[in-house]
């Protein structure tokens, strides 16, 4: 059996050759919008490396009163989640949209919200008062395209308020969007609750801290987050592959990645085997 951390680095190199793929790849104006996929996998290759350093220990400088070194469980909890949600963001907007067209609608959703949540920054520079205006010009040319989409008029009404606001979600849930990628819903709500404990102190994320005071724990906690990302790139490198054809490309010339890929490809119905054997 491989062992995880190894498993680990291989299935992150197999990303890095799933995207390195699209390198030098023009995408026609078109279809610039696009690019933002490769943007994610990069934020997900960045958080996911660091989950990879952090399992290693921080160490700091000898200071009276400091521990010299732990393994740092919560943040690896903290990034695990942000990972887990820049593939459900992936998955949302270019991968669950049947058509090309619904795909860039929700992209300009994407985008409007980004632009509007930048409005509202406090400028304190001639520079950046000028930027909030041209980007202010640029919002509304983005609500019009919105608005005159067909897709648009087949939303209901409090879909069309999220679509002009830039809530790009469409009122789902991060459990709803989970499900629709392939995710076990209950799975999912139990490890996104335990992740979003760390992220935002839950006293259950404060518990475990308190009770993981020895290296050793820290370690065993940790190596949770192992396993846990070994699906998650699993799920976006196939989702990936799936999009982008020069992608899938590479991974059908290596068919060693792919069967390794697979092999660690945990399906909502795999999910739910699992829970009855138990």
């Amino acid at each position: 059996m491989t062992d995880n951390r190894q498993a680990y680095i291989k299935m992150m190199s197999i990303l890095v050759g799933c995207t390195e793929a699209m390198c030098g790849k023009n995408f026609p104006a078109e279809l610039a919008w696009q690019v933002d996929a490769e943007n994610l996998a990069s934020k997900l290759f960045f958080h996911l490396g660091t989950v990879y350093q952090l399992q290693e220990g921080t160490t700091l400088p000898k200071i009276e009163g400091i521990i010299p070194q732990y393994v740092d469980f919560p943040s690896i909890s903290t990034l695990t989640r942000a990972a887990f949600e820049t593939f459900l963001c992936f998955h949302f907007i270019f991968i669950q949209p049947p058509t090309i067209e619904e795909k860039k609608f929700r992209h300009d959703i994407w985008k409007l919200g980004g632009l509007l949540e930048r409005q509202r920054f406090i400028t304190t520079t001639a520079e950046g008062a000028e930027k909030v205006r041209e980007e202010k010009v640029i919002c509304e040319r983005i609500k019009e395209n919105i608005m005159k989409n067909p897709i648009f008029e087949q939303l209901t009404e409090p879909r069309k308020k999220d679509a002009i606001k830039g809530k790009w979600r469409l009122g789902n849930q991060w459990v709803d969007i989970a499900a629709n990628s392939g995710n076990h819903k209950e799975f999912f709500i139990s490890l996104y609750a335990y992740l979003s404990s760390f992220a935002h102190s839950g006293h259950l994320g404060i518990i475990q801290f308190s009770q993981a005071t020895e290296r050793h724990l820290q370690v065993s906690l940790a190596k949770i987050y192992t396993s846990v990302n070994l699906t998650l790139m699993s799920h976006f490198i196939l989702a990936y592959c799936s999009f982008f054809e020069d992608a899938q490309t590479y991974l059908d010339n290596h068919e060693e990645h792919k069967y390794f890929v697979q092999t660690y490809f945990i399906t909502a119905e795999d999910w739910e085997q699992l829970i009855r054997r138990s």
